[in-house]
């Protein structure tokens, strides 16, 4: 897989502020501003570790990982990647958690979120109907239970509520809000 992420991308699906994965370019530990699938699995991975690394490490940390899951391409992924003598990282299971997340939010878009210019003025919505997927992510990243919203729109599905914050935080809205039209009465 050659997916090619966004800063925003990256941060919702892995849970990272955005400001963080940013900072990340800013310090040089990438060397582009898109992201990689192996990008999305060191952020996984110094998640999993729970340990505040310094830049340098950071960016070694980066490499061996990049190392590891990006040149499976085509190939075999190592399932492990040595750090040092004494520290070694079994890489394949969170690699295949990252991959089948992104596949599976690739595969909800692709299925549950449509733009109609016609429909909110082309506001991505929910199949056959007028609620905006932002506005159930929204609500669902401002802590309304699941029950509550489920509850105003039963025909949503369970990963609905899993990728509608992700696709939230990943494509937020951009620009001035449109100018409310009033019609000449």
């Amino acid at each position: 897989m050659a997916a090619t992420l966004t800063a925003a991308e990256v941060a919702a699906l892995s849970g990272v502020d955005e400001g963080r994965v940013r900072k990340e370019v800013e310090y040089g530990i990438f060397t582009r501003p898109s992201f990689e699938v192996a990008d999305l699995v060191y952020f996984a991975v110094l998640d999993a570790l729970g340990v505040q690394f310094g830049v340098e490490d950071r960016r070694k940390l980066h490499a061996v990982v990049a190392a590891a899951v990006g040149a499976s391409v085509g190939r075999r992924r190592s399932a492990k990647a040595e750090i040092s003598p004494v520290l070694e990282l079994k890489l394949d299971p969170v690699a295949k958690e990252v991959e089948s997340k992104l596949d599976r939010f690739e595969a909800w878009k692709k299925k549950r979120v449509v733009c109609t210019e016609k429909i909110l003025g082309g506001e991505p919505t929910f199949p056959k109907s007028r609620l905006a997927v932002r506005h159930v992510g929204g609500m669902l990243l401002r802590g309304a239970p699941r029950s509550e919203v489920q509850e105003d729109y039963p025909y949503l599905e369970d990963e609905d509520f899993e990728f509608a914050p992700v696709y939230t935080r990943a494509y937020p809205r951009v620009g001035r809000p449109r100018e409310r039209q009033t019609s000449a009465r």
